[in-house]
């Protein structure tokens, strides 16, 4: 069981849509979520004016998360990370276009970033979010990293687990995984309740259509590697079929296989992905023993 942490979260305008400041005990990192709106309101504060890595979080025309990962050293003119920002924004206008709608800010209390720090923690901060897949990570190129010794390297990666953390509890899930890594279940039978699998055989096909997804703390999510039937009946919901379409213009369905593990709230939404039919995935969705979603949960509750 991982211990417990304790942020504190600073409602700087006293409202929750407002600019919040997170730090955590004996850690000397500082985070900042900040509204687009808000950035001017923030021009005067020192620790802004250091050296430090942003995220611009924003949505694309399909509705879809984004996110731009950038930093900013320590300019001659004394300003720094959120003075970088203020002209993206300001670009941004320019061209008519707003793709970032809030951003978040790292940096120290005691102001000990440098180039190197800041090079290294965006490049490992744009690969985790490539790695997780959850926001389309919207830089043209993956920022290079730095050389750094191993003394400052472990330094560096404790930011990061901290930092990761503070993501999620500012609302941002971009670096928690779809589902759990093999070291982080706790027991082999933890692992049996968490996987299951859906096989059905369409009229007139050769061979059954076959999926795997993981019940996590979020929905369900569909394996890499599971079959994916891109044929359709009178009965699939139309959100399934526009997904679909979706996944194989972006090659995340390649010869009806899945290529990259997809998050679903609900078991029949899952299992229509799956199927491409109108389904009770309660009843699908099975164990390796053969039990029913439908039928675990009521073991569960007893």
């Amino acid at each position: 069981m991982a211990n417990g942490k304790n942020f504190n979260l600073f409602l700087m305008d006293g409202e929750a849509t407002g600019r919040i400041k997170c730090t955590l005990a004996n850690w000397t990192g500082i985070a900042y979520k900040i509204p687009r709106t808000y950035l001017e309101k923030c021009k005067e504060r020192a620790d802004l004016k250091q050296s430090g890595v942003y995220f611009l979080f924003g949505k694309n025309n399909q509705d879809e998360e984004q996110v731009y990962i950038g930093q900013a050293d320590v300019r001659n003119d004394g300003t720094g990370v959120l003075s970088r920002i203020i002209q993206h924004s300001i670009k941004d206008k320019e061209k008519d276009k707003e793709y970032f709608s809030d951003v978040v800010i790292l940096t120290t209390q005691n102001n000990s970033f440098g180039k190197t720090e800041i090079s290294y923690l965006e490049n490992r901060f744009t690969n985790l979010a490539i790695d997780n897949a959850r926001y389309t990570v919207i830089n043209k190129n993956t920022p290079n990293g730095s050389n750094v010794t191993e003394e400052k390297e472990s330094e560096l990666e404790d930011f990061i687990d901290y930092s990761k953390m503070i993501l999620g509890v500012l609302g941002y899930k971009i670096f928690v995984p779809l589902i759990k890594k093999q070291v982080e279940i706790q027991s082999k039978e933890d692992q049996e309740e968490l996987m299951l699998y859906i096989s059905a055989k369409r009229k007139g096909a050769e061979k059954p259509t076959k999926g795997q997804c993981k019940r996590t703390d979020e929905g369900f999510v569909i394996l890499a590697g599971s079959m994916i039937e891109t044929n359709y009946t009178e009965s699939t919901p139309n959100s399934v079929r526009l997904l679909k379409e979706k996944c194989i213009e972006n090659n995340e369905i390649i010869d009806g296989i899945l290529q990259k593990d997809k998050l679903f709230s609900s078991p029949s939404y899952a299992a229509s992905f799956v199927l491409g039919r109108s389904i009770n995935g309660k009843e699908l969705w099975k164990t390796k023993e053969g039990l029913s979603l439908n039928d675990l949960e009521t073991k569960e509750m007893e």
